[in-house]
């Protein structure tokens, strides 16, 4: 097989004579190698309209990282694949009916900002990485002080979302394929300055860190055989001495599967589901840390499975699974569903990383009352 300049053709003569076979035989060498050589497997993000990239190369990643801005709210920020360089989802121009709701459907979750951080936490040093399709077209969105799933359950209103056109954010094309994007997230309400989230943006081929997960707040060791050592960082900036565990999942939904059979038992929504994913926590990960204080927690974790996090607001689990109710503390997890009023109390703030909302309906949704950030190691 030879394969050559990508675009050029290139003539291969056989012992036939016939002009037509010769012109079948050379075009198909040519197909053959644009297929066969792919080019640089470095991807590369491109800016292809006013507010629409695309991410191109082997297994591309989008790796964004926050710079900075007057950040004083605790703002979601997603993607969404459009069909055309226009924005288009499913038929729907921007602007038209529906089409906030349409991209809110196609959007994944990239992190949360956070404001009043806990000393000795930095958002600035967490980046994340999302893998696209090789050719996805995409746009950005942010909600304001709330989240995509809450949107779009309808507890949080259509008119917190903005999506990513020339009024909301600023793009500057920073070389070597990098741009930064610098939000307005005002719409009326204060100074257009293009300085609330300022975000950089770029393509990469690097490989996620082991737990990372896709979709979002899950840990995520799916495809790990064997344990895995898991070191978890805790900062804290709140009164109630809170309690951050995680459990098993069946599935990206948080589902349980309570006796062992691979049957899902219990929904976030279910009566017990609390209880149940408490009673099946990993006994390894206690993770509590004082008020303005730092403190690191290792244990190891069973590959093969994802696991899910939730918080105890002032309290422990032996509270939660004795006998009393009436000392029960409020449990809140990563899925809407299991919590009162379906409010978000746990944000994705980058790979890895997750920030807690520790009081009940949402709170004062500053998600800083307890900051985990993870790293995984295989053994062996």
């Amino acid at each position: 097989i030879y394969t050559g300049e990508i675009g050029r053709t290139y003539s291969f003569y056989s012992q036939a004579t016939d002009g037509v076979n010769r012109v079948e035989a050379k075009t198909a060498i040519s197909e053959a190698s644009t297929k066969l050589v792919p080019g640089s497997t470095n991807p590369t993000l491109n800016k292809i309209s006013d507010s629409i990239f695309q991410l191109e190369g082997e297994k591309p990643k989008l790796q964004v990282s926050l710079i900075g801005g007057n950040i004083n709210r605790v703002n979601e920020l997603g993607v969404f694949v459009v069909d055309d360089e226009f924005g288009t989802v499913n038929g729907i121009k921007p602007g038209a009916d529906g089409y906030t709701q349409a991209a809110l459907n196609r959007a994944k979750v990239l992190f949360s900002t956070i404001f009043n951080s806990p000393n000795g936490f930095n958002q600035k040093d967490l980046s994340r990485l999302l893998e696209l399709n090789s050719g996805d077209r995409f746009g950005f969105v942010l909600v304001k002080d709330s989240t995509i799933d809450a949107t779009r359950s309808g507890v949080s209103p259509i008119s917190s979302v903005l999506l990513s056109q020339p009024s909301t954010q600023k793009i500057e094309a920073l070389g070597n394929g990098e741009y930064s994007l610098a939000w307005e997230d005002s719409q009326g309400n204060g100074a257009v300055d293009f300085n609330d989230l300022i975000i950089k943006v770029a393509a990469t081929n690097q490989q996620e860190p082991d737990g990372a997960y896709n979709q979002g707040k899950l840990i995520d060791l799916s495809n790990i055989i064997g344990q895995v050592r898991a070191e978890f960082k805790l900062n804290r900036e709140a009164a109630f001495n809170n309690f951050v565990g995680f459990y098993k999942v069946s599935d990206m939904s948080g589902g349980i599967d309570t006796d062992g059979n691979n049957t899902i038992d219990l929904r976030p929504s279910d009566i017990g589901y609390a209880q149940a994913a408490i009673q099946g926590r990993i006994q390894g990960i206690n993770l509590t840390v004082d008020n303005q204080a730092s403190t690191t927690i290792t244990t190891n974790l069973s590959g093969g499975s994802m696991y899910a996090p939730f918080i105890i607001a002032d309290g422990k689990p032996d509270a939660i699974l004795d006998s009393n109710p009436n000392n029960n503390k409020d449990v809140y997890f990563a899925f809407a569903g299991a919590n009162p009023g379906r409010f978000d109390h746990i944000r994705l703030l980058g790979n890895n990383s997750w920030g807690f909302e520790d009081l009940s309906l949402g709170g004062d949704r500053d998600f800083n009352d307890v900051v985990v950030q993870a790293k995984f190691s295989r053994l062996g």
